[in-house]
């Protein structure tokens, strides 16, 4: 198991620009790794999404691409609903990105690629992109706004399965409202041939419940693919579909109503096969309560299901279902027995155990009660059977403003983690109280690398989603 003297800072405050605070999307392409990093605004040039690239031999990191310019309307202007209302933002003359970030990132080689190729999916107000790069240095838009719908905002997962990519949209921008999370087209969508930007429906919307609000995240596991819904009313569905014939494909509903935790379970989050089972993830958008639908507050679960649709709960509440007694076999409650435990954002099997990355936010609240000394940040935790667990870190790698890993990726150099950080809270706590605000530029993503330095050998790298 990796512990926090194991980790190597490789990345700091964005790479360059404060305001990168999210490592959003990562992969491993032809011997470097590729890192997309989103901006929780778009204001201007200061706020162009960016893709980075790493040479683990040298420590070295390059821009490969940046977002270009476009000129505002009404879109750029967007109410998150997520958040409390505000006045309209500034806007830089010169334009605004048309990228802000990246959600999903992954190697796949489609029918009319040479080779496998790295594709990627970006977050726009005027409708998320698929970008194609066969070389990882020149970028080429492959797809129509949204798939064909310019108000779907992104989309989150890229997963390969049997020759075929998979992705779901996440969030949608409607007149002047931003839905970050929930879509207005709930469903799975296929290519065989994304180069082309050849896609197909491959479910019903909302595998066919209006309740289904978002397909928010995928994975495959053995020749299955599952897909996990966001749903505020009953709670989360996991559904699977082995793909075959023509799409729209036929789906299984695997678990219904959030485990039976119904909808304090609102969503499924991150999802990775390890051992026999797929362990599923789940979460509450915001601070552990979804103030746009009155759900919370509540930690986050996490469940394995088997082959053969059967599922366990690994860390929560006890409860009954139809399958009987439901006992957390880690006898650990809802968020690793802690309650700002909100999302299990990240998963990973990395040297045989399996690893989940948490959104912790404690910071908010120590900052919102005024303490001197904030405490929170992301939390780490290990397993090598999904019964005993262990944690990595429990305080952000030392940084309390490191609230979330959002990028979890096991390599031949080690495991890589990426942050959500939110130092600008402290910043602006800081200036309320009229305090002189100490090093402004310190804040921004951070990227660290971790692995046992007795190893002599490349580690074995699992799934990870």
């Amino acid at each position: 198991m990796l512990h926090p003297q194991y980790f190597r800072r490789i990345a700091a405050h964005g790479l360059g620009n404060p305001r990168s605070r999210v490592a959003h999307a990562c992969a491993l392409f032809e011997g470097c790794l590729y890192l997309g990093v989103t901006h929780p605004n778009g204001d201007g040039p200061q706020d162009c999404a960016r893709i980075l690239r790493y040479h683990f031999a040298e420590d070295r990191w390059e821009p490969v691409y940046q977002s270009p310019l476009i000129h505002p309307d009404h879109r750029a202007h967007a109410r998150d609903v997520l958040r409390a209302r505000r006045a309209p933002r500034k806007l830089h003359p010169d334009g605004v990105p048309r990228e802000r970030g990246f959600r999903g990132m992954v190697v796949f080689q489609g029918r009319s690629d040479a080779k496998p190729t790295l594709y990627v999916s970006t977050i726009s107000n005027w409708g998320g992109l698929i970008l194609r790069s066969a070389d990882g240095r020149n970028f080429e838009v492959v797809s129509a706004p949204g798939l064909g719908d310019d108000r779907l905002l992104s989309f989150r997962a890229l997963i390969p399965l049997e020759g075929k990519l998979f992705t779901t949209p996440i969030g949608s921008v409607v007149g002047d409202t931003l839905d970050r999370n929930n879509t207005i087209r709930p469903t799975v969508f296929v290519s065989d041939d994304p180069a082309n930007g050849v896609w197909r429906q491959a479910s019903l919307d909302g595998m066919g419940d209006a309740r289904n609000q978002v397909i928010f995240q995928m994975a495959a596991f053995g020749s299955w693919l599952y897909a996990g819904t966001g749903n505020p009313e009953r709670g989360c569905e996991l559904w699977k579909t082995d793909a075959r014939g023509q799409p729209p494909y036929r789906w299984r509903k695997v678990l219904e109503r959030g485990g039976y935790r119904y909808n304090l379970n609102e969503s499924v989050t991150a999802m990775t096969p390890f051992g026999d089972a797929l362990y599923v993830g789940t979460g509450l958008p915001g601070l552990g309560y979804d103030r746009a639908h009155d759900v919370g507050p509540a930690a986050a679960e996490l469940l394995r299901i088997y082959p053969d649709d059967a599922w366990e709960l690994v860390v929560g509440e006890p409860r009954f279902s139809p399958q009987g007694l439901q006992a957390p076999l880690s006898a650990m409650g809802p968020g690793f027995d802690d309650p700002y435990n909100s999302v299990f954002w990240r998963m990973a099997v990395y040297d045989g155990w399996l690893y989940v990355g948490t959104h912790q936010w404690q910071a908010y609240d120590s900052l919102l009660h005024q303490n001197e000394i904030p405490r929170g940040g992301f939390q780490l935790w290990a397993t090598p059977d999904g019964q005993r667990w262990r944690p990595v870190t429990l305080d952000g790698l030392a940084n309390p403003f490191a609230v979330g890993v959002r990028t979890l990726v096991p390599t031949p150099h080690g495991l890589v983690l990426g942050t959500d950080d939110h130092s600008l809270l402290k910043q602006r706590a800081q200036r309320r109280r009229n305090e002189p605000v100490a090093n402004p530029d310190a804040s921004g993503l951070e990227v660290w690398l971790g692995r046992d330095p007795s190893r002599r050998s490349p580690p074995t790298c699992g799934g990870y989603g």
